[in-house]
């Protein structure tokens, strides 16, 4: 009789889509390329979660190419979000905590449910300006224009002298982070509950 039967899982995946792409990117031969080079995973790796950090571009797009018939070694692709919370931990170097929430995969829960229910709650806010003693000089929900706001008035508050890049995206993105108590709320762990995403994620 045949015993278990051991699969690898990946977990951490990201695509051309991602807010911090190394692929070269987000055009059509760079995701041919990157679709085939999943086709292409030895065969013992059965599950992979599609992680672009805060949002779910590449996941949807990945499951379009399953759709049609692509990655057909893959037996299940699911939606990674990968957020930076404000701890941190570290003794010589300090670094923040990558967060990650994997959700169900699209059977059992569309990635519109996700956004509505999650994604979309995610707010955050800086204070980007001195004279502001009492209030913030950025805040709000968090969508890819409001990182690349965040990004501009970091960058244009920088000195010349140390500006490094101005992809204003990735900038904004790599100086945001979430308090875990409001990613719980987001979740229906907190007093409020969320039945949309009961039991369809792991943390």
């Amino acid at each position: 009789m045949r015993g278990s039967e051991w699969h690898k899982w990946d977990l951490h995946i990201h695509t051309p889509s991602s807010l911090c792409s190394e692929y070269g990117g987000d055009s059509v031969l760079v995701w041919d390329k990157f679709i085939s080079e999943l086709e292409q995973l030895p065969s013992e790796i059965k599950v992979i979660g599609i992680n672009d950090y805060l949002f779910l571009d590449g996941y949807e797009k990945v499951i379009e190419y399953k759709k049609d018939g692509r990655l057909k070694n893959i037996d299940l692709i699911l939606p990674v979000i990968e957020l930076r919370i404000k701890e941190f931990v570290g003794s010589k170097e300090l670094n923040r905590i990558n967060y990650h929430i994997i959700f169900s995969d699209e059977s059992n829960l569309s990635t519109q449910v996700i956004k509505s229910h999650f994604i979309s709650g995610l707010t955050a806010k800086a204070n980007l300006n001195p004279e502001y003693t009492k209030k913030y000089s950025w805040g709000g929900v968090v969508t890819k224009d409001s990182l690349i706001e965040l990004g501009k008035h970091i960058y244009n508050s920088t000195p010349a002298e140390k500006r490094q890049k101005n992809n204003f995206l990735e900038i904004g993105f790599n100086n945001i982070n979430f308090e875990i108590s409001k990613i719980k709320e987001l979740l229906g762990e907190g007093s409020e509950p969320n039945t949309f995403l009961e039991n369809k994620y792991f943390k």
